[in-house]
């Protein structure tokens, strides 16, 4: 298991969330930060079936002013997930260490940034 909280940095700030809930499968840690007026909840996980899968998933959900009526405020959110699926024989969990460290190593600031504004 993952420690207890879990750091994650947003806009070059350091933010602490707390674990929230534990199974064998998967933990979650959340923050309500009200300095942004935000929640961040990351969200990590496994199942080991017939393929192996791990996901990490990061979301971010905030109450910002509605575009169409500017006294209406409205939530939004925003997620970020990575899974790794990897087959139970034949491919190793460091073989899905090494490709998820390739994805990683690939998804730079101006990589992401690019896919953002959908480039492909």
């Amino acid at each position: 298991m993952f420690a207890d909280p879990q750091t994650v940095t947003y806009n070059a700030v350091a933010k602490s969330l707390a674990c929230i809930s534990r199974s064998s499968e998967s933990s979650v840690y959340r923050l309500n930060d009200s300095a942004t007026n935000s929640i961040y909840t990351l969200t990590l996980s496994h199942s080991f079936k017939t393929r192996n899968r791990a996901v990490a998933r990061i979301q971010r959900e905030s109450i910002t002013t509605d575009p169409l009526s500017s006294s209406t405020n409205i939530d939004v959110s925003m997620t970020a997930t990575m899974t790794i699926d990897f087959p139970n024989a034949g491919l190793t969990p460091v073989d899905a260490q090494m490709l998820g460290n390739c994805l990683t190593g690939f998804l730079s600031s101006a990589n992401v940034l690019k896919l953002a504004n959908g480039e492909t």
